[in-house]
């Protein structure tokens, strides 16, 4: 066991801990472990709004220095945000599980913010900076619990947060993005938002066809998500398509990301009900695939206290798509990859176990939108 756990991992840990209740316990529990805020959803007492004109209000921009330009040492990859010509917009997962409030400030000080800087945007965000230029907008995100109760309230919290990741999307292309290509990418939360923004603000307009690639990460997407004309993304090269995976082992409990999530569909927000989830393979870019130990070129370990970030390690897990599941099997006898693993669900590490291919496959889909 590490004597010291730093740069976010302490809080990626409670809050894995924390978000395996989110799929797998029942609302009834979830209260008794003071999860849910004792007051009632009410818009009289949100906190203030974050003003997307306001560097304050991004967790990261690219011309400045924070957490989502860091590289891993030793593997070869480079921050190239400073001459990138296709922009990221990347919404962050939960980060806030308290039960003070159903919505966050934008700026929640302590380890909310500790959460998203130093372990979000390390592992996260930051895997897109080698081709594109990183947007991550701070909002006022719903608190855990929204995800676990199935009352007015918690669709009322997340529904709120959704309001600020879309007023934070269109100041992006507004004032921002200046008509370059853009990557939307989230992760959990973050990807329940990007869901919408898909549906909503990008399907059916002319941004579609400024989309290099959604990768909305960590959330049970459906194959038939209803966004007129964007559809998972089949191959390696394919464009202007989503990505989604959510990384379990073969014996994980998967009732919560089949059955009770909520998604937005049909222009509101319902229980996902059996619909069939979107699994695209990270290792190789292929819808429904699977990719054996050797085609991983890198995955990254969290890092301890002595640790900005680790090196990757080549052939960290194998991958196959089983009935919607990125199913995997990271080693066991490393901290760095077993903090805050509950029942086999490794929801925190969807982005650190495939950090490499997924550099190369962004880079790749770039390629391949430019030569359309």
């Amino acid at each position: 066991m590490m004597k010291k756990i730093g740069y976010g991992l302490v809080g990626l840990v409670l809050v894995a801990a924390v978000g395996a209740l989110t799929l797998y316990m029942n609302p009834k529990l979830a209260e008794r472990l003071i999860l849910k805020p004792s007051d009632g959803f009410d818009l009289a007492s949100v906190p203030p709004a974050p003003d997307y004109a306001s560097p304050d209000a991004w967790a990261a921009l690219p011309d400045r220095q924070d957490n989502a330009d860091v590289v891993p040492p030793e593997s070869g990859a480079k921050d190239n945000q400073a001459t990138a010509l296709v922009d990221v917009f990347f919404v962050h997962p939960t980060t806030y599980y308290q039960s003070d409030m159903w919505n966050a400030r934008y700026d929640e000080p302590g380890v909310t913010t500790e959460f998203l800087e130093d372990g979000v945007l390390r592992h996260q965000a930051a895997v897109f900076n080698g081709s594109a230029k990183v947007y991550a907008p701070r909002y006022r995100q719903a608190t855990l619990y929204s995800f676990m109760g199935d009352e007015p309230d918690t669709y009322a919290a997340l529904a709120f947060a959704y309001e600020d990741v879309e007023r934070a999307f269109d100041h992006f292309i507004n004032n921002m993005n200046t008509g370059r290509p853009f990557i939307l990418a989230s992760h959990s939360q973050g990807s329940l938002h990007a869901m919408k923004l898909l549906e909503e603000k990008i399907a059916g307009t002319p941004l579609a066809n400024r989309m290099v690639a959604a990768y909305i990460v960590g959330y049970s997407i459906p194959e038939e998500l209803g966004a007129d004309g964007i559809s998972p993304c089949a191959d390696e090269y394919s464009t202007g398509c989503y990505l989604n995976w959510n990384s379990l082992t073969s014996d994980a409990k998967t009732t919560g990301w089949k059955q009770t999530t909520k998604i937005w569909i049909n222009g509101r927000l319902e229980p996902i009900a059996g619909r069939k989830i979107t699994c695209v393979n990270p290792i190789v870019g292929i819808l429904g695939a699977s990719a054996a130990q050797s085609e991983n070129i890198g995955g990254q370990p969290f890092a301890d206290a002595e640790e900005s970030i680790r090196p990757v390690v080549p052939g960290l897990t194998e991958a196959t798509c089983t009935d919607g599941m990125l199913i995997v099997s990271p080693p066991t006898d490393d901290d760095g990859l077993t903090f805050g693993v509950n029942g086999g669900d490794y929801h925190i590490y969807d982005y650190n176990l495939f950090h490499m291919n997924l550099r190369a496959d962004i880079a790749r889909r770039i390629g391949a939108f430019w030569k359309l």
